[in-house]
């Protein structure tokens, strides 16, 4: 059945005649008809359209009997469930067999329309309540499954939370104990107890990031997170200044920024934008070595601002580039043994699409990652409004 037409049975007779005469009865259902006397239009009408019922009679089907028409009409998906009422002479061997073809009710010919009308009933009635059983039955499974998904999340931030973040915690802790010692022993005036407690204040920070990715991923996904746009008047200079909100900053890599002038100014979320910054430059940190070479780039496309975070890293496998956007689907330790959860890539996914763009990867196993996302120029349209109102007033 088409999205435009409303429920109806269909009518299959040996003339348009005998067809009309059925009309009447399925009208009193309050159902639409559809009357063929041709097999071959029947067919063709059947493709793109499923009726809630079908009338067949005998004497139409006999006209193709090598076509084997019930047969063939129970092949197509989209009928496989519809009621099918069978209208012929009283011969217990035909019954037999039309109903092992699949007919749900077989009435002799002649019969009384009411007769007609309450088998037609009957089944329409059945087929409704199936419907119910099978509806219910998928919102079943659909609950299963969400609470299946759920539990495995509990069970993977369980596991994070446990076994995964035991290590920047005990190393925070061991560069803690190592200044203390320095300090009781007089050993601090030396550079090394700076370093070691900027290397603890880093990892403090890694932790801190990856609390804060895990509690805005669950108030986005809750519809909880703020998302205010704004006019961003310089997007070198907030790209720069995600990277400084990274822990332990460049460390090392080589920084690019290329920003088109027509994309220096866009608007999006400052926040949120900036934080997706941060989150693809310390993915691109933890996963290219000392040395390796890091750029930020952006520039307008069609109806779109492009945005790329670009490094020569250690790459994704093809197979895991399709769910590496999920929390912990793509928990794997980095080139600097860095346990990385990927939540916050996950960040980055639902704040893109709260903005209403989208991002993805393309990347190669040992020649570096680049990472898209896209803020569509729409965006600005209500801010716009109301600095061409405030202009004017």
């Amino acid at each position: 059945m088409t999205a435009s037409q409303p429920p109806y049975v269909l009518i299959a007779m040996a003339s348009e005649a005998r067809g009309e005469g059925l009309r009447s009865v399925v009208r009193a259902l309050r159902l639409a008809t559809e009357v063929f006397d041709d097999v071959e239009k029947l067919l063709y009408h059947t493709r793109g359209s499923v009726p809630e019922a079908i009338v067949l009679e005998h004497a139409l089907v006999d006209k193709v009997a090598q076509l084997d028409l019930i047969a063939l009409l129970r092949r197509r998906a989209s009928l496989v469930d519809v009621p099918i009422v069978y209208l012929g002479p009283n011969d217990p061997a035909l019954e037999s067999k039309v109903v092992d073809q699949g007919v749900d009710a077989y009435l002799n010919l002649p019969t009384r329309p009411d007769v007609v009308r309450a088998t037609l009933k009957r089944l329409l009635d059945r087929r409704q309540v199936e419907r119910g059983l099978r509806h219910a039955l998928e919102q079943s499974r659909r609950f299963e499954q969400a609470y299946k998904e759920s539990e495995r999340v509990k069970d993977d931030l369980i596991h994070m939370l446990v076994h995964d973040l035991k290590s920047p915690i005990s190393s925070v802790m061991g560069l803690l104990d190592h200044s203390l010692d320095m300090i009781k022993t007089g050993a601090h005036e030396d550079a090394g107890l700076d370093e070691l407690l900027g290397l603890a204040r880093s990892e403090a920070q890694h932790l801190l990031n990856l609390a804060a990715n895990i509690l805005d991923v669950r108030r986005m996904k809750e519809g909880h997170m703020p998302y205010g746009p704004a006019v961003v008047p310089s997007l070198t200079e907030l790209a720069k200044e995600s990277l400084g909100d990274v822990s332990g900053g460049p460390r090392d890599r080589h920084f690019g920024f290329l920003v088109r002038p027509e994309a220096e100014r866009i608007v999006a979320d400052p926040n949120l934008l900036r934080r997706i910054l941060a989150n693809l430059m310390a993915n691109a940190i933890k996963h290219t070595r000392r040395g390796g070479y890091i750029d930020f780039r952006a520039w307008k496309q069609d109806e779109d601002f492009v945005l790329s975070v670009r490094d020569d890293g250690e790459g994704i496998p093809e197979a895991d580039q399709k769910r590496i956007f999920n929390a912990f689907e793509q928990s794997r330790h980095t080139v600097h043994d860095r346990y990385d959860t990927g939540m916050g890539l996950t960040f980055c996914k639902l704040a893109v699409e709260k903005h209403g763009g989208r991002i993805w990867v393309e990347s190669k196993v040992g020649r570096g990652s680049t990472f898209y996302f896209t803020i569509p120029v729409d965006v600005a349209a209500p801010i716009v409004a109301e600095e061409i109102a405030a202009a004017s007033a």
